[in-house]
């Protein structure tokens, strides 16, 4: 291709990203790593479908996939997310991915990453290890068991 043409092609394409959607993101919410998760050591990922409205708001969510612990915190975040008012609904998907990072993973590598436009991780470190052997309750005092 002659340069005069490459040079075309690059301000072509160029303009058309300039002129791609913007997603229109304006308040984007990190679910809360549910704690009943984190204890049974549940990570994934849930893809949360949302209807927004002309106005922004999400007006209904439906996540038929993933772990039920997982699912509810985030529906319950991509609820809270707002958008930009457009002249006509959109449905979209959210992807909320919850990841359990080694135990004494620094502080700094904890929490919730955003990856616009539509993708949020958020991390917990694993619990400690887990106690096979259960505590026996010594008997009362002066009585033998039946």
């Amino acid at each position: 291709m002659p340069p005069r043409q490459l040079a075309l092609a690059i301000l072509l394409a160029c303009a058309c990203l300039a002129q791609a959607p913007d997603p229109g993101v304006e308040v984007a919410v990190a679910p809360v790593y549910p704690e009943l998760a984190v204890t049974g050591r549940i990570s994934g990922s849930v893809i949360v479908d949302i209807h927004v409205t002309e106005q922004g708001a999400v007006e209904s969510t439906a996540a038929p996939e993933g772990d039920a612990l997982l699912r509810q915190a985030a529906t319950d975040a991509a609820r809270q997310w707002r958008f930009q008012a457009r002249s006509a609904r959109r449905d979209l998907k959210l992807i909320f991915s919850f990841r359990l990072m080694p135990k004494g993973t620094p502080e700094a590598q904890l929490g919730a990453v955003f990856r616009p436009p539509f993708t949020v991780e958020v991390r917990r470190a694993s619990p400690g290890p887990v106690s096979h052997y259960a505590r026996a309750e010594p008997p009362e005092s002066g009585k033998r068991p039946d």
